[in-house]
């Protein structure tokens, strides 16, 4: 009898634990399939936060710029450089803070004519304005022309815009798991392809410059810009 409940308790245990396994995967799939409603992502396209966590429950964007200074803090403390434009990119509306985060060892510098051209590559991050999520996609870059007198007089950057591009290659690998740290530290969630790739479920009018009308996807009303 005493052999029986033993192995009675055994097997109910076993079958909590994989029951408890079961569970936590489906919620890890659910995670994924419904990181957003569509009542929240129709809000996000309006502009709207759909989030209650802080610096989101404030409703008001110098709330989140301040509390990314002191993210940025820590990250020039981990020896990652950066560059952000938290100003729409200077016109319209773009959904979203974009950092370009880079280390020494990814800059080039070259001179011709007294004229300098520093070239960095690296990572881009997107912050949304909206909801405390990111995306981390690899192969940026960008570059500054500076001329005798040390004045910059030109430049350019990539811009992150498509899912396709959170592949991340081997040599940043190191500075993406230090990112990806930091940013979890202060509450933020990491956004995977699968999160952002699937189509809009719903017709929507985004004002973005990356798709058409019609063939929206999940990444448009997380990440958009209008210029």
């Amino acid at each position: 009898l005493a052999l029986k409940w033993i192995l009675t308790l055994t097997s109910t245990l076993v079958f909590k634990k994989w029951y408890v396994m079961i569970a936590s995967k489906i919620q890890s799939i659910r995670g994924v399939l419904y990181m957003f409603t569509e009542e929240q992502l129709q809000a996000m396209i309006r502009k709207q936060k759909v989030s209650e966590q802080y610096p989101y429950s404030e409703n008001d964007d110098e709330t989140l710029v301040h509390y990314l200074k002191r993210l940025l803090a820590d990250m020039s403390r981990a020896h990652i450089r950066y560059t952000i434009d938290s100003n729409h990119f200077g016109s319209g509306y773009a959904s979203y803070i974009q950092l370009f985060c880079y280390r020494d060892e990814f800059v080039t510098i070259t001179e011709t004519n007294g004229e300098k051209k520093e070239e960095r590559i690296g990572l881009n991050v997107l912050v949304s304005r909206l909801a405390p999520v990111i995306a981390i996609g690899g192969n940026a870059w960008e570059f500054t022309y500076v001329d005798a007198s040390g004045k910059r007089v030109g430049g350019s950057h990539s811009m992150l815009d498509d899912p396709n591009e959170l592949h991340i290659d081997k040599k940043f690998q190191e500075l993406y798991n230090d990112l990806v740290r930091l940013f979890m530290k202060y509450q933020f969630t990491l956004l995977q392809k699968e999160d952002v790739d699937a189509p809009l479920s719903f017709a929507a009018n985004i004002p973005t410059l990356s798709r058409r009308k019609g063939q929206y996807i999940v990444w448009d009303a997380i990440f958009y810009w209008e210029d």
